[in-house]
C-alpha cells in the first residue's frame, strides 16, 4: 500500500456516478485514480477529492490501468482561488502543462511545491505575477531544461546583474514560498515569453 500527498489537478467524469481525478504527487508524479460514486451526495464517497484540493491518500500502485483510492483525507483545500476567475483559468491552464508533461512513478517534489505556493497566493488576490509562467520555470529546472549560459538565454535589462543567480533565486522563491522580487510589469511580460519560448523550444505543451 502506498500513501502520498496529491494535488488535484483534473476531474473528468467516467460514467454516471464516478469520475477520473488527474493527480500530481511529490513523490510519484503524475497518479491517475478512479473514483466510483464519486457524484453521489454522500461522506463515504471520497468528497474530498476536488480540483485544487490536497489529500492524502493510499492506493495500491497498478502498473497499467487507473489506480483505485482506498483512504483519502483533506490535507488542504485551495478552493478560494475560485473567487478570481481569471487566476482560477491559469491554474487550469497551467494543471494542465503539468499533466501533459509529467509521467507516472516519476518524482517531482519542485513543481509539487512551486504549484502549492501558486495555488495559496492565487486564492488571495487578483494579481499580474506570471504563475503559469513560474511553475513552468520550476519545471524547467526541475527537468535540467534551462540553459547553462543564463547570459545569453535572457535579453532583459532587469536581470543584466548576476542572472543567473537571479533566476536561482527565483525557483527557491516559488518553491518555498517566499517574496517574489518586486520585478515592473514589463519584467514579468519579457520573463513569460522567454518560458513561453524555451517551453516550445523543447517541445513542451
Amino acid at each position: 500500500m502506498i500513501s502520498t500527498p496529491v494535488l488535484v489537478l483534473r476531474k473528468t467524469p467516467y460514467s454516471e456516478t464516478s469520475v477520473i481525478a488527474a493527480t500530481l504527487s511529490p513523490e510519484y508524479g503524475r497518479l491517475d485514480f478512479l473514483i466510483r460514486g464519486a457524484k453521489q451526495i454522500s461522506k463515504k464517497k471520497f468528497p474530498q477529492v476536488d480540483l485544487f484540493r490536497e489529500i492524502e491518500v493510499q492506493f495500491n500502485h497498478r502498473n497499467t490501468g487507473l489506480n483505485t483510492i482506498h483512504t483519502a483525507e483533506l490535507l488542504h483545500s485551495f478552493d478560494s482561488i475560485s473567487n478570481y476567475p481569471m487566476n482560477y483559468l491559469r491554474a487550469c491552464e497551467v494543471g494542465i502543462f503539468i499533466l501533459r508533461n509529467s509521467h507516472g512513478m516519476n518524482p517531482s517534489p519542485e513543481v509539487y511545491s512551486a504549484m502549492k505556493t501558486a495555488l495559496s497566493a492565487m486564492g488571495k488576490e487578483k494579481t499580474d505575477v506570471p504563475w503559469g509562467e513560474l511553475i513552468k520555470l520550476v519545471y524547467l529546472d526541475e527537468h535540467g531544461f534551462l540553459p547553462e549560459d543564463m547570459e545569453r538565454g535572457i535579453a532583459d535589462t532587469e536581470m543584466n546583474q548576476n542572472r543567473k543567480n537571479a533566476l536561482v533565486n527565483l525557483v527557491n522563491a516559488v518553491i518555498n514560498g517566499s517574496t517574489l522580487p518586486d520585478y515592473p510589469q514589463k519584467t514579468w511580460l519579457k520573463f513569460s515569453d522567454w518560458i513561453d519560448k524555451l517551453c516550445r523550444y523543447h517541445e513542451l505543451e
